[in-house]
Formats: structure tokens, sequence, C-alpha cells
């Protein structure tokens, strides 16, 4: 009896050791852990954005930067700004603008006019009507063929931490509203980034019954978006 025993306590842990084995094995065929990394949001003065509202907290318990540089300074420095200068040619002396100086990034928000938010589903079907894609560090993209092949012109993230629009948790959840980023200059032309930037922005907007707001927090009025277009004409 002490053999047998013995032999079944063996081959149990044989059939342990190899239970063991074979889930290490399997676990190599698992996809990796997904890239927790989104980007963060800062106005011109280095501070983080934390929502797209002005007039409430996030639910991160921040609130909206109150040092964010106005969209009218950007356009103002970059464009109504610019002075005159006079060049020669030849016998004649002619008078051009400066050239434009583009900043580095601009920003739009979508915010919501209730305190509700809008929904998962409206923002996703808003994002796929605008022809955005879901992609890289789980946010939308405006993806665009370029010489080198496709790349992202511009993002569109979550309104308020951790940034991101994952859709399968997004059906569930609701947001106070969306921020578009445009890094530039853009991989294709900046005025035709710009104008899609713009444009895209607007329609979700429209879509999502929503404010469109800039860098400052402040809705954008028909002159701030005629100096956005005028950034890179």
């Amino acid at each position: 009896m002490e053999l047998v025993s013995l032999i079944i306590m063996v081959l149990g842990l044989v059939a342990l050791v190899a239970i063991y084995v074979i889930s290490r094995i399997s676990r190599r065929d698992l996809p990796q852990k997904r890239d927790e990394s989104v980007p963060v949001l800062r106005d011109a003065d280095g501070n983080e954005f934390s929502s797209v509202l002005d007039d409430m907290p996030a639910r991160d318990g921040k609130r909206p930067s109150p040092h964010a540089r106005a969209m009218s300074d950007v356009m103002m420095s970059g464009v109504a700004g610019a002075k005159p200068v006079p060049v020669e040619t030849g016998n004649a002396t002619q008078v051009v603008r400066e050239a434009v100086v583009l900043p580095p990034q601009l920003v739009l928000f979508v915010a919501a006019a209730t305190e509700e938010g809008f929904t998962g589903e409206n923002v996703l079907t808003a994002l796929d009507n605008a022809g955005l894609a879901f992609g890289d560090m789980d946010i939308f993209h405006r993806r665009v063929l370029t010489g080198n092949g496709e790349a992202n012109l511009f993002g569109v993230a979550n309104g308020v931490k951790p940034w991101t629009l994952v859709p399968e948790e997004l059906v569930e959840q609701s947001t106070p509203g969306l921020s578009l980023i445009l890094n530039l200059p853009s991989p294709i032309n900046d005025s035709d980034a710009i104008h899609d930037f713009v444009r895209t922005a607007e329609r979700l907007a429209t879509d999502l019954d929503g404010i469109l707001k800039g860098q400052d927090q402040q809705p954008v009025t028909q002159e701030t978006r005629d100096g956005l277009l005028a950034l890179a004409a």
C-alpha cells in the first residue's frame, strides 16, 4: 500500500509540473499588455490640461489650467500682428508681410453644454462620422497618406483623465468633452492640416450639440475661427 501511495504522489507531482509548464508556454501566445501611455496635454506655459469645462472640476478633481494661453494671442502674433516689411526688388521696393510663425501645437475642445456630458455611444458615432480612427495611445486620429506612408495628422482624446477613448469602455461611459490636438509642423501641408483640424472640430461640435472652445477654454468666435484658418494661409 505504501508503494501504491508513493506512486500516486509522484504521478500527481508530475501532473502539476506538466500543467505549470504548459501554462507558461501558452502565455507566450497571449497579447502583451497594451500601451497605457497617453499624450499629456499642456498649455503654452507647460501646465497640464485636466478638463474641457471651465465652470466645474474635472472628474479627476482638478480644474482647467488658469494659465492657458489665449488662442487670440497665438493668432495675433502670427497673423494679425505681422508687420509689413519693405523688400527691394530691382528698382522698386515692395511691401510684404512677415512670414507667419506657427505655434508648435493647436488645441481645441468640444465641450458638453450640460453636466450630463456626451454619452459614449454618441461620441463614437460622431468620431466615426468624422472619419477618425482609433489607434495609438488609445485615442482617435486623423490618418493621412504621406510620401512615407500613413501618418497621424492630429489626435482626438478624452477631455478628462486618463484621456483615453477606448471604444469598448466608452460605450458604458460619458464624458464632459473631447480634446483635439494638432502638432505643427504637420506631416502634410500645414494649411490643409489646420483647415481639416478646425472643420473636424466644428463637425464634432455640431454632431454632439456641444460647444467648440479654444485653448483658453473660451467659446470659438467667428473671429477666432478666421484667425486659425489664416495661420497657414
